[in-house]
């Protein structure tokens, strides 16, 4: 289990370093402070590879292309180029991102990540199989971006290349899908098709109990639910006395209660990150939706990261992770930017602590 990260050069982050991680974690603070920017950096340091780059450019809607009037093969590679400033803080492109981690057996692990406009794609094309490829590649070696990440785990070091970007040439980035990672962003959600199969996953390994009593959280009268693939595969629930209706009828709330139970449920990652996990939730169902959440994170070993903007989840938050015989550890962390600097520091409050300040309204989410 991560207990605390450093990170530099990445996003918004220059540099800072936040302890004390506990099972379940929240992170609040105000807009732009970078709650999402650190859900990423814990997503890279769990899954560094060239993908998860990838992913997280998804997820942001970020672009490498543009529809900018291109005259010339310089105008096309400054356009590649300058999709990928933003990955570095105050897109210094030049700079090194790294992302530093201790467990709490003090094990260290360490990431870093660079760009390379050298053109050189020896590591990336070791293997003889695939000379011609590599030969090919060398043709446009001036065109090239390459990015580089380097993983330190348990002193094994070893690099992954990939190219990011050729003007001249169509390059293939992996094929794992984005619903595949551990990180349920605020403002997308998983098609019918990737729901079933997830809700297929947790039925195999006896586990689509909890997608029932989750959604019971919502909908009491749920009971039951189905996978159907008759045409598109869909998610079907049943309310008593009433026939079957596809998932996506049944609003926000369930939608996002299936995607995060049935991502912590299937986790092989043994982290789970969820940006704005108040989105669509109504209040007064907060605080059993995070006792299903303490319970699974310590049942499935899994480690949650969740941001969130809402005074209610907050406060359902701290009166769940302090009620007797609660066996999941929890923790609060406020993001914030020194006054004088607007360098970005990461608080972290205790439940009882954090609990005072709500009771007394003192501020709590970067106020």
């Amino acid at each position: 289990m991560l207990k605390e990260i450093e990170i530099q050069n990445f996003r918004c982050f220059e540099q800072i370093k936040i302890s004390g991680f506990e099972r379940v974690n929240l992170i609040g603070g105000k807009n732009n402070a970078g709650k999402t920017a650190l859900l990423e950096a814990l997503f890279l340091y769990n899954d560094p590879d060239g993908n998860s780059i990838f992913r997280l450019k998804t997820l942001r809607m970020e672009s490498s292309e543009s529809s900018e009037s291109i005259e010339s093969i310089e105008s096309i590679k400054s356009i590649y180029k300058r999709g990928w400033d933003h990955f570095f803080y105050s897109l210094n492109k030049d700079a090194v991102i790294v992302i530093h981690g201790k467990d709490e057996t003090n094990l260290v692990h360490k990431i870093e990540i660079w760009l390379d406009e050298s053109g050189n794609v020896n590591n990336i094309f070791a293997d003889q199989n695939v000379e011609r490829l590599r030969e090919s590649f060398l043709k446009y070696k001036d065109d090239l971006l390459i990015l580089n990440i380097k993983s330190n785990r348990n002193n094994q070091e070893n690099v992954n290349s990939v190219v990011i970007a050729s003007p001249k040439m169509s390059i293939h980035q992996g094929s794992r899908h984005f619903n595949e990672a551990p990180f349920i962003p605020s403002c997308m959600r998983s098609s019918g098709a990737n729901i079933t199969a997830e809700f297929d996953v947790a039925r195999l390994n006896e586990k689509d109990s909890e997608i029932l009593k989750a959604f019971q959280i919502i909908d009491p009268a749920i009971e039951s639910v189905e996978s159907f693939s008759i045409g598109e595969p869909t998610l079907y629930l049943r309310r008593k006395g009433e026939k079957r209706l596809p998932l996506s009828l049944f609003g926000d709330a369930m939608n996002r209660v299936a995607d995060i139970i049935l991502k912590l449920v299937n986790s092989e990652h043994k982290i789970l990150l969820i940006d704005e996990i108040e989105n669509g939730i109504h209040y007064t169902n907060q605080r059993n939706f995070w006792r299903v959440l303490f319970r699974l994170a310590v049942e499935l070993d899994t480690q949650i990261f969740a941001t969130t903007h809402s005074l209610e989840m907050l406060q359902a938050f701290a009166d769940v992770g302090l009620e007797p015989n609660q066996e999941c550890s929890s923790a609060y962390f406020e993001l914030a930017k020194k006054p004088k600097t607007d360098q970005i520091i990461g608080i972290r409050r205790d439940l009882e602590t954090l609990n005072y300040a709500l009771e007394h309204q003192k501020g709590v989410r970067g106020e």
